[in-house]
């Protein structure tokens, strides 16, 4: 999986991001994004390194970070 394209795709659209939650071990499928075009609230995450992405809920408002490994799969939404 290209999380750097996913990075990228989520820099500028709307993705739906489908993984597994590591406290209940579900699967999850929800809208994320870093656009400051489709968040309430002014981006300040320029550049992330690490296992781990941190995203904007859209429908919760509210700032989540996902394990990379545990991403399934991805598509661009908006």
């Amino acid at each position: 999986m290209d999380i750097e394209k996913l990075r990228r795709k989520l820099e500028t659209n709307i993705v739906n991001i489908e993984f597994r939650s590591l406290r209940s071990g579900e699967m999850k499928s929800r809208e994320y994004t870093l656009s400051e075009k489709y968040m309430k609230i002014p981006n300040h995450i320029r550049k992330q390194s690490g296992d781990k992405l941190l995203c904007y809920d859209l429908e919760f408002q509210k700032w989540e970070d996902i394990q990379e490994d545990t991403i399934q799969k991805w598509t661009v939404v908006q």
